[in-house]
């Protein structure tokens, strides 16, 4: 199968924790530009369900400045700063004024080690690659998502085409990994205690510890370094 960045469509849809789980196996990439193309394999995401969810910046429809980005149509980015070190990358899904989206927790570097390694301060390939955009924090370091981020489009759409071309720093792809819902465990989001009945609902997803994806795929061989396989490892 042929990558295809995906469009507007896959993230304005009206149930976010299917979204969610659609995303697991997806291609997260960014290119800044001045570093170059980085990313990999999504391997873990919490889903946020909007004003009814206690643990969701958008609770009780508090609306502000800093959750502006979760109000807009699905297919941007809501990037915040937390603890005021880490910042979280998540993807706004559902129509404008449904503030839902899905936080991107981990991946598995398939494409621009090197760079990503640097930016954790591995200082090139040193860092164990399967551990580089392991945790939200991680991730957010490892492929150069910032603050300067919040509120870019993450997706294709007609409004930004130039030819074949997008203009996208941030973008997901589909390369036909095909994700069994046998391959997904559900459990609580992690770091929400303070959300009452809402910190026990099983909206975080992840693939199965052992999942692994084989270097002899078609849509990844040209990108996997120094490995045969892949295993995805999670806490």
């Amino acid at each position: 199968m042929q990558s295809e960045i995906l469009n507007r469509s896959f993230f304005t849809g009206n149930n976010v924790e299917t979204i969610a789980r659609e995303l697991l196996g997806k291609f997260l990439l960014t290119n800044t530009f001045e570093s170059g193309l980085t990313g990999g394999i999504v391997i873990e995401v919490e889903a946020y369900l909007g004003t009814k969810d206690m643990a969701s910046h958008a609770y009780n429809d508090c609306r502000s400045n800093r959750n502006e980005s979760l109000y807009k149509d699905g297919g941007i980015a809501y990037v915040y700063l937390c603890y005021g070190i880490h910042n979280m990358f998540n993807i706004v899904t559902n129509k404008a004024g449904i503030p839902q989206g899905v936080l991107i927790r981990g991946l598995i570097p398939v494409c621009g080690i090197d760079i990503m390694s640097e930016r954790r301060g591995g200082g090139g390939s040193t860092k164990p690659y399967n551990n580089l955009a392991i945790g939200p924090g991680n991730l957010t370091k490892a492929l150069g998502i910032g603050m300067r981020h919040n509120g870019v489009l993450v997706c294709a759409d007609d409004a930004v085409k130039n030819g074949n071309n997008l203009d996208l720093e941030i973008f997901l792809e589909d390369r036909g990994i095909k994700i069994d819902e046998n391959m997904i465990v559900a459990s609580p989001r992690i770091g929400v205690n303070y959300a009452g009945e809402w910190a026990k609902k099983p909206l975080r997803f992840h693939l199965r510890e052992g999942f692994l994806i084989n270097r002899n795929s078609r849509e990844i061989n040209l990108s996997i370094k120094n490995t045969d396989q892949i295993r995805v490892i999670n806490d």
